[in-house]
């Protein structure tokens, strides 16, 4: 059999976690004997990333991974680059945002782009040299979503809900965590016997897409609370999950979880998500004591990161965004009630009104900024709060 050579290519966008998708594509061809490079495309050159390899002339086959649809241009500026400089060799696209915009790569760069998950490739175990400063496994137990919410491109990228029997082959020991992407573990008919493989691990994990909270009930509580889960983490997205997030939160409660974090959608197409059932659904979670970590919503078939639903606007959107940066950590909002209270206000009106107020109190600082970059002053600037 010929062996050929492989490059594997991340977009220049910014991304906490290493591209799976490609690590698991890289296991694959070095199964069958190819040499495989990973580079990650950089804003202005491309630098390798695997320690004491050097980039090839050639190349037979190239991959280029995506991720959000608003990550688009860094796509497109990725397969023209490859083009462009191995012109001999075949390019292919795969990921998320190639799944969901396929004509919009294929207008731009002339590639048809494959679409959902690559058979072969998804069984194999991630190979983690290609990231070698990660601290934690990947994996996944279920793939797929029952669910078919409006707003997800999970029925998409992944139609059909099925589990992974072995998902244990893909946890490197030596780490020391373990972050799970499954959309919706608590569907699956192996929860229990997960439940005993992760006991055995021993390792603390993570299932950083959330639990599904209407499925949540004692028993799994009881479960979980068995093992070294860390965070809980759930989503209060929609009325679907009115109720029942307040008992997911107190049945956690119940059982020892302390660092309770919720996913809240917002700026989305339902008609419910205005900016006062926004308010109500932080509030809800900040009084019953859990962290709520708020997700702007970005339409599935947009290269725009910018929309704005018809229920919202640009100042409450910035307003929001501002106390975000600038108060809470790492986007959450805090458990502390007076600090809440002191931010967003004790109902709606005042929750507007107080976006609104900060939005305000950034314009200005805007221009106090200016002018002293223009005259060249080190003065402090004040805070926002």
């Amino acid at each position: 059999m010929v062996k050929q050579r492989i490059l594997l290519v991340e977009p220049g966008y910014g991304n906490v976690y290493p591209p799976l998708g490609l690590m698991k594509i890289s296991t694959w061809h070095k199964k069958k004997g190819d040499f495989v490079d990973f580079l990650k495309l950089g804003s202005q050159e491309m630098q390798p990333v695997l320690e004491g390899q050097s980039l090839k002339r050639h190349y037979d086959l190239i991959y280029v991974t995506s991720l959000y649809t608003y990550h688009a241009d860094e796509v497109i500026q990725a397969v023209q680059y490859c083009k462009a400089t191995y012109p001999q060799a075949e390019i292919k696209v795969g990921g998320i945002m190639a799944t969901l915009l396929p004509n919009h790569i294929k207008e731009k760069t002339g590639i048809s782009p494959h679409e959902g998950l690559l058979p072969g490739a998804e069984d194999c175990r991630p190979d983690y040299t290609l990231s070698p400063d990660l601290r934690c496994s990947i994996t996944f137990t279920t793939r797929g979503c029952k669910r078919r919410c409006k707003f997800c491109a999970v029925k998409r990228h992944e139609p059909e809900f099925f589990v992974k029997e072995n998902w244990e082959k893909d946890i490197d020991l030596t780490k020391s965590k373990i972050i799970f992407w499954d959309n919706n573990w608590l569907y699956s008919p192996n929860f229990v016997k997960d439940i005993g493989k992760l006991r055995s691990l021993n390792k603390p994990f993570d299932f950083n897409q959330g639990l599904d909270c209407r499925l949540f009930d004692t028993e799994k509580a009881e479960l979980l609370s068995q093992i070294r889960i860390k965070p809980v983490r759930f989503a209060f997205d929609n009325h679907s999950e009115e109720g029942y997030i307040q008992n997911a939160i107190k049945l956690a409660q119940k059982h020892g979880f302390k660092d309770i974090r919720v996913y809240v959608l917002y700026n989305s197409s339902d008609e419910n998500d205005t900016p006062e059932y926004f308010f109500y659904r932080i509030n809800e979670m900040n009084r019953l004591g859990a962290l709520s970590y708020p997700m702007r919503f970005r339409p599935i078939d947009s290269t725009q990161g910018r929309y704005v639903s018809p229920k919202w606007n640009t100042v409450l959107l910035r307003g929001l965004k501002l106390t975000l940066m600038f108060y809470y950590t790492k986007g959450m909002i805090t458990r502390s009630r007076e600090a809440f209270i002191q931010i967003y206000g004790n109902n709606e009106r005042q929750f507007e009104e107080k976006l609104y107020n900060i939005y305000q109190r950034d314009r200005e600082l805007d221009k106090l900024r200016s002018k002293i970059s223009h005259h060249k002053v080190n003065d402090r600037v004040p805070s926002l709060f």
